[in-house]
């Protein structure tokens, strides 16, 4: 709400204004950007260094205080993924992105415990200075526990958001057209200009600047598979459902289309079994109903994933029907064994004569 962005302007702005100017790292818009901080290591503070990938900590210079820790505590793609805690105010800038359609997904895991308020932000522009035109919000999005809502602070639409699961946060920026689409796990939470920016003030512009993940007295959350990549989007499909009997080979079928070339495939069969080509065969040893999950990730480490149902069956035994002896004069008796793994219930069958010194022909059926 406007009354939460006016206390970071005058909190940010008067602490940061008398501290100079700094050099910032940013990325070129002539290629995907994305972080899984997975190149990081265990307890590592991002807080503007060398080795921290761009990301620092809010103010002009950055705040060294306001970064955030690597953890292996939570993490959508392993080993790691970022953790945002009480005193974290964690920026990442971008330039050259002033045209075309661009998507920005951030994963995001809120534990059952979060309490207090947490934020995902997007700005056209940004000096750290905390005050316009500076800094201009056009994406403010709040995650305030009291309440289990999201909020987009442009129009105050809202959504429930989940705990204890790793949820897509995605903003799809249109900024030949200025228009912009927030999606929260799929559903669409908010749509407006790029430029109706939060501030309200006509400062906004046609540039995608930098993302903070700022925490307003929110407990710890984390962030993972952080991208923004051109809108042609990856995309993958795990065919099925699948089906067949145990100790059957059965053969999987993958398809990626979108992202950046080439793709890595990754499959889970949901029984420990993996595989890492398109087009896998597997068979399973038990009976059961099997999730299986296909994992692409392209070649700007954008990561998506699609599931497909496996069920399988015990192996099905078949009955084998044999004539085992025939004796009799006019009364000609036929003794009719099983000799098969199936049951026979349910099994039609007959036995024919064809005479001759016996019978002029006869025919009998019979169902067991």
């Amino acid at each position: 709400m406007k009354k939460d962005i006016g206390r970071k302007i005058l909190v940010i702005g008067v602490l940061f204004l008398f501290l100079g100017a700094s050099a910032t790292l940013c990325v070129s818009a002539n290629r995907a950007w994305s972080d899984n901080f997975d190149s990081y290591t265990n307890d590592q503070f991002l807080d503007g260094g060398a080795e921290d990938g761009g990301w620092e900590g809010w103010g002009n210079p950055p705040d060294p205080t306001c970064g955030a820790y690597v953890r292996d505590d939570q993490f959508r793609s392993g080993p790691y993924s970022v953790e945002i805690d009480v005193t974290s105010d964690l920026v990442h800038q971008y330039t050259g992105y002033t045209a075309g359609v661009w998507i920005y997904t951030a994963w995001q895991f809120i534990p059952t415990t979060f309490a207090g308020d947490t934020y995902f932000i997007m700005l056209s522009s940004y000096d750290g200075s905390g005050s316009t035109p500076g800094c201009t919000w056009c994406i403010q999005l709040s995650f305030n526990s009291a309440t289990g809502l999201i909020e987009s602070q442009w129009n105050g639409e809202t959504l429930a958001y989940a705990t204890n699961a790793w949820k897509e946060i995605k903003c799809v920026i249109d900024l030949d057209a200025d228009w912009l689409e927030i999606y929260y796990d799929g559903t669409l939470l908010a749509e407006h200009a790029w430029t109706d920016s939060v501030n309200n003030d006509g400062s906004a512009t046609r540039d995608i600047a930098a993302v903070d993940l700022f925490s307003d007295t929110g407990s710890i959350v984390y962030y993972d598979d952080i991208s923004l990549r051109p809108a042609a989007e990856l995309i993958c499909d795990a065919g099925g459902p699948y089906a067949g009997e145990v100790d059957e080979v059965i053969q999987f079928t993958g398809t990626a289309s979108g992202g950046t070339e080439p793709y890595t495939w990754a499959w889970s069969f949901g029984d420990s079994g993996t595989a890492a080509t398109q087009n896998p065969t597997h068979a399973y040893t038990a009976a059961g109903n099997y999730t299986v999950t296909l994992t692409v990730t392209d070649a700007t480490s954008a990561i998506v994933s699609d599931t497909a149902l496996a069920t399988i069956t015990e192996i099905q035994e078949e009955p084998e029907i044999v004539i085992d002896t025939i004796s009799g004069g006019f009364g000609v008796k036929a003794v009719i064994k099983n000799i098969g793994t199936g049951d026979a219930t349910g099994v039609s069958w007959t036995i024919a004569l064809d005479g001759k010194m016996i019978f002029l022909g006869k025919e009998k059926n019979w169902n067991c």
